[in-house]
């Protein structure tokens, strides 16, 4: 009788693109700390007088939202780089809510000419930074699970 071999098999590579997962939880969770990163460091630069410091503060974003990024891919097991720009898009629209706030307070008490003329390039460079800190974060979390 013939001897049957068992070869191992592994399982055939899908072309077909895995489905991204956004797990709200996890995008909730990266974003609480992304904001508690930011605001720590933020007392950290005003104690030492480095607040004032241009060149510290977009560090100090990247790293807070990097790690917020990083915490979101790693709670979601899954789609990493995805849920880390999901914080991103949160950090955005939190801040934008409260920046609003802020100015319709200035407004009010002051009147229009209180405001500050917008830097659309400003707007726009830091929504980059935003965005690629907490993708990066989600994509490290997914390349460090692996």
């Amino acid at each position: 009788m013939a001897k049957a071999t068992r070869q191992a098999t592994k399982p055939a590579a899908s072309t077909e693109p895995r489905a991204i997962v956004l797990r709200w939880g996890a995008i909730l969770g990266g974003l609480i700390a992304a904001y508690m990163l930011s605001v720590a460091f933020g007392a950290i630069l005003a104690a030492t007088g480095l607040a004032a410091s241009l060149a510290v503060l977009p560090l100090v974003q990247f790293a807070s939202l990097f790690a917020g990024g990083y915490i979101a891919g790693r709670w979601a097991r899954v789609s990493g780089f995805m849920n880390g720009v999901a914080v991103a898009v949160a950090f955005i629209a939190v801040w934008a809510v409260l920046n609003a706030v802020y100015e319709a307070q200035l407004v009010r008490m002051n009147g229009p000419l209180a405001l500050p003329r917008m830097n659309t390039g400003g707007v726009i460079l830091g929504d980059l930074l935003n965005l690629s800190a907490a993708a990066f974060g989600g994509w490290v979390s997914e390349r460090k699970g692996k």
